[in-house]
């Protein structure tokens, strides 16, 4: 493991043993919508989680596993709604632990760049967010394809290069280090593969989905200010449904203005012929958002 990954895992680590008031304080919306128990930004994960979902829809698989799972969010949620088993790692050995405490997954701590199975083990294969964290991300898609027997589903963030060089300068931990947009797997093409892609993160969601959230800000200017004090005012005309309606319309919103935050590559090998999904069902978040569990303490 190199520096950079070991630094990496420690900080991880310490963020996957993090408590709030005695609860487990969760990476992912594993207790439900805006709770204090989970990080925020609750409306862009289930956005990129719908997308997942409906890529994987689109096929018929009978094992699955998450490399960079965190606590074993998506891994549940797929278990739930495709009814198969399920695996899960993570660089962090709390977030493994957290994944068998909470949803009884088995969680293997390891190194992206070095995964602990064998070829072609898994039939689909899931990546996500966390390519952007890594120092080689082309040979952590290496192995990722190596373990992959039908499809791999990788999603990034798309943001500008200059946030990414400035992550880079100032040593953020854990901090995006890598540039994507949809043509940068394409150099896959060239050695037996199909990518493609679905474009999310609308930046016209932006805001709405800051009022939606609800979630109050610690800077001082003055519209801040104003912002959170009527917090509690769009927290009673924002709920669920919103977040919800505003998940839905985010990747039909990409594809209509181009603009995008985020993408969900869908890769298979140009050669096979992948059995379709019986029914190819299209998620919406109404589907998902209400898989929650109690409070893990």
């Amino acid at each position: 493991m190199d520096q950079y990954t070991q630094e990496t895992k420690n900080t991880v680590d310490e963020r996957f043993g993090m408590k709030r008031n005695g609860v487990y304080y969760a990476h992912q919306p594993i207790y439900g919508y805006r709770t204090p128990f989970a990080a925020g930004s609750n409306i862009s994960r289930y956005m990129v989680t719908k997308s997942i979902l409906n890529a994987f829809s689109k096929f018929s698989f009978n094992s699955f596993i998450d490399i960079g799972g965190a606590e074993g969010y998506t891994a549940n949620i797929v278990r739930q709604l495709f009814n198969i088993p399920v695996q899960s790692t993570d660089l962090s050995e709390n977030a493994c632990k957290m994944a068998g405490e909470i949803f009884g997954i088995k969680a293997t701590p390891c190194d992206i760049h070095n995964l602990p199975f064998n070829d072609g083990e898994f039939e689909a294969v899931l990546c996500s967010e966390t390519i952007e964290h890594v120092t080689d991300f082309k040979l952590a898609i290496d192995e990722l394809l190596r373990i992959t027997k039908n499809i791999l589903v990788i999603t990034v963030p798309h943001e500008t290069p200059e946030i990414v060089a400035e992550n880079i300068r100032n040593k953020v931990p854990h901090g995006h280090i890598h540039y994507f947009d949809v043509n940068t797997l394409d150099y896959l093409k060239n050695i037996g593969y199909d990518i493609s892609y679905e474009k999310t993160l609308s930046p016209f969601l932006i805001v709405p989905r800051v009022l939606a959230e609800s979630g109050k800000k610690e800077r001082q200017s003055t519209v801040y200010r104003i912002y959170n004090r009527l917090t509690p005012f769009f927290r009673k005309i924002f709920g669920l449904k919103t977040a919800n309606w505003l998940t839905n319309i985010d990747a039909s919103l990409c594809l209509i203005t181009g603009s995008y935050g985020g993408i969900t590559f869908t890769i298979t090998r140009q050669s096979q012929t992948l059995k379709a999904a019986h029914t190819s069902k299209k998620f919406k978040a109404q589907d998902f958002t209400n898989i929650t569990v109690p409070l893990h303490k």
